[in-house]
């Protein structure tokens, strides 16, 4: 089984206007309301290709219940932990440049947290445990760590988080990390990152702990590193971007579902590749016809 973890998951209210005039009253032309969250993301995407899993994680008042709704109605089985205060809503404005206000969220106190760790510590063997997404609700940045100090040894773990958290999770050597350009530059102080780059800094990580190494590079593609050494680069596939949001939780529940089907690391990886770049070609998370649809391109 596959349980996902998201500490601050929102409520994305999308706008869409022709233009946005500061200081004045504005009427929008359409609106959309989705629930968002790294982790989430991927239990839905994962469900998309018809791989189930449970969703954990921090919600709070009437936007969290509305949250666990989203994941239910979307076939997702959730656990989430329920805490004072309320799940935060993030305002996307799509004008002629983008606007994003995002919430804060609700705090996290201790016995939450623990409640937490209890749950993970109970998961079953060889369980595949994915943390996304950044920190929040007044936790420290060692957070992540101190999940995984308590961890069973059997539990393989995934990683997708911003650069200074995944450094606090290398120690525990996890099954996989999936860092985008943007965070891998993070990781090891870079100002930027050529394509041709991403082999190098894929081996680095593996060799701070990472068993596996997938770095994802946006219309690029993606590039692997495994365990055994082995490298694999597979193209974007070619199509127009509408929305980029949940292309990278799509990949990495692309890759994820593949190996549970028993892929090979390189088919795993195109299979992860064809899932981001059918979510990128919609709005919301794609389904799996669409992944289908662009793998049986020559």
């Amino acid at each position: 089984m596959i349980y996902t973890v998201t500490f601050n998951p929102a409520l994305d209210y999308i706008v869409r206007l022709d233009a946005l005039t500061a200081g004045a009253l504005n009427r929008a032309k359409e609106e959309l309301v989705i629930a968002g969250g790294k982790g989430l993301n991927v239990s839905v995407m994962l469900k998309n290709l018809g791989v189930p899993s449970v969703a954990l994680g921090f919600i709070a008042g009437f936007t969290g219940e509305a949250l666990r709704c989203f994941a239910e109605e979307k076939g997702v089985r959730t656990e989430f932990i329920r805490v004072d205060g309320v799940s935060r809503i993030n305002v996307k404005i799509k004008a002629e440049r983008e606007t994003e206000i995002n919430g804060r969220g609700p705090d996290i106190p201790g016995f939450a947290l623990e409640q937490l760790e209890n749950k993970l510590q109970a998961l079953p063997r060889n369980a595949v445990l994915v943390l996304a997404g950044s920190i929040s609700g007044g936790l420290p940045q060692d957070t992540y760590a101190r999940l995984l100090q308590g961890l069973p040894d059997h539990i393989r773990v995934a990683a997708d988080m911003p650069g200074d958290l995944l450094r606090t999770v290398l120690p525990f050597r996890p099954w996989l990390v999936k860092p985008n350009r943007e965070e891998l530059c993070e990781v090891f102080g870079l100002v930027g990152l050529e394509t041709r780059e991403a082999a190098l800094y894929a081996r680095r990580l593996c060799e701070l702990g990472a068993r596996n190494a997938i770095v994802s590079l946006g219309d690029d593609g993606a590039f692997a590193y495994t365990e055994r050494g082995e490298e694999f680069f597979i193209p974007a596939f070619r199509g127009r971007a509408l929305d980029t949001v949940g292309a990278g939780d799509s990949l990495l529940a692309g890759f994820i579902a593949a190996k549970e089907r028993g892929e090979s690391d390189r088919d795993a990886l195109r299979f992860a590749v064809a899932a981001g770049s059918a979510t990128a070609f919609r709005y919301g998370l794609a389904e799996e016809a669409e992944v289908l649809d662009l793998l049986k391109r020559p």
